[in-house]
């Protein structure tokens, strides 16, 4: 007799002759779904001999070889779909690590210093930049130590994207020749009053001059934007009629 589940609709091939009860319980093997027999009546029985092979059958259909219905060959074709669907994704995820390493693998070759191996190429630092403004003026003193001098005095901006420290400046006067006649050294954030100009000895000035931090660590992590004063002071000058020009420039700084 041919036995239909009633959740998933597989038929089974099922010996009457196994039914002891009017009414017996089965389970489907596909979808465990218990449902109720009926045994048919003997008269209503076709007579026909079956293989021996076709007889092999158990109340417990989880161990029957089932007809496959509509619901099995739907649920086989979906674990089918599902193992095609994990060995795509199992594929997509070696081709995605394979990428990944490669990318990583391209990055250190190209970023090695040629003979040094597995060592990277340090990046270009930032160069500072300073800028002196155009406020400069410059005149002439008398020094009681030191005679006449020449003085030039200003202010520089920071023109950095980060903080500068110790802001190096270097002054030369020019003959009528546009040659250099004199040159001198001074870091920025040492102002010196007139008043001291006057009486300080050309030691004493030179000193302030070359105050690396500044006064007051004026000279030190010069935030973006900011400015700081200076001040040039040249002693032993030639003739006034033989100078015809100066000129100043940033000689270093320190980004922060």
């Amino acid at each position: 007799m041919i036995v239909t589940c009633e959740s998933c609709k597989t038929k089974f091939r099922l010996d009457p002759a196994r039914l002891k009860k009017d009414h017996t319980k089965v389970r489907c093997s596909r979808c465990g779904h218990t449902f109720s027999v009926s045994r048919p009546q003997e008269e209503l029985l076709p007579q026909m001999e079956l293989p021996e092979d076709d007889l092999n059958f158990e109340e417990d259909f989880s161990q029957v070889p089932p007809m496959p219905g509509p619901a099995a060959l739907y649920l086989a074709n979906k674990r089918s779909r599902q193992k095609r669907l994990i060995g795509l994704l199992g594929i997509l995820l070696i081709v995605g690590v394979g990428i990944a390493l490669l990318a990583v693998y391209k990055d250190s070759l190209f970023s090695s210093k040629p003979g040094t191996g597995s060592q990277t190429a340090t990046s270009v630092e930032e160069t500072p930049t300073v800028t002196i403004m155009d406020t400069t003026q410059a005149y002439f003193l008398e020094s009681a130590n030191a005679g006449q001098i020449f003085v030039i005095e200003g202010e520089v901006a920071n023109e950095s994207t980060r903080p500068v420290s110790f802001i190096l400046l270097e002054g030369k006067l020019y003959n009528t020749d546009n040659q250099v006649a004199q040159s001198q050294r001074c870091f920025c954030g040492n102002p010196i009053l007139k008043e001291e100009l006057t009486k300080l000895s050309i030691t004493e000035i030179q000193d302030k001059m070359m105050n690396r931090e500044g006064r007051d660590l004026s000279n030190v992590h010069i935030l973006p934007g900011n400015r700081v004063p200076f001040m040039l002071v040249f002693h032993n000058l030639p003739e006034l009629d033989a100078l015809s020009d100066y000129s100043i420039e940033v000689i270093s700084a320190k980004l922060d």
